[in-house]
């Protein structure tokens, strides 16, 4: 049955090739119907969180950036305070990843 289905449709001649280009933009634009778009006041409030995560994630990672950059700095002078605060913060990631790939059940 399936068969001749496929039979069928090679047999129809013409522009055969751009079936499937054309099945694919049908049944694209079926499933874009089907999709709950959101109101334009949805779509501002949204776009403020997400630039004010960015802007707070961005200060951050640069503060870290800072911070590491001058503690890396003090360390190639040698400074010692420096050298056990690099120590400090390497061990206790290390604790951190331990702990959390823990599974407690």
């Amino acid at each position: 049955m399936a068969n001749q289905d496929v039979a069928e449709k090679k047999s129809s001649g013409g522009l055969s090739f751009l079936e499937p280009a054309r099945e694919y933009i049908r049944e694209t634009l079926g499933e874009l119907r089907k999709v709950h778009w959101p109101t334009r006041t949805d779509a501002r409030n949204l776009t403020t969180v997400v630039l004010a995560v960015t802007l707070v994630m961005a200060a951050f990672l640069g503060l870290f950036d800072f911070l590491f950059g001058r503690l890396i700095e003090e360390i190639l002078v040698s400074n010692v305070i420096a050298i056990a605060i690099a120590v400090v913060i390497v061990l206790s990631i290390i604790v951190l990843v331990v702990f959390a790939s823990r599974d407690y059940r």
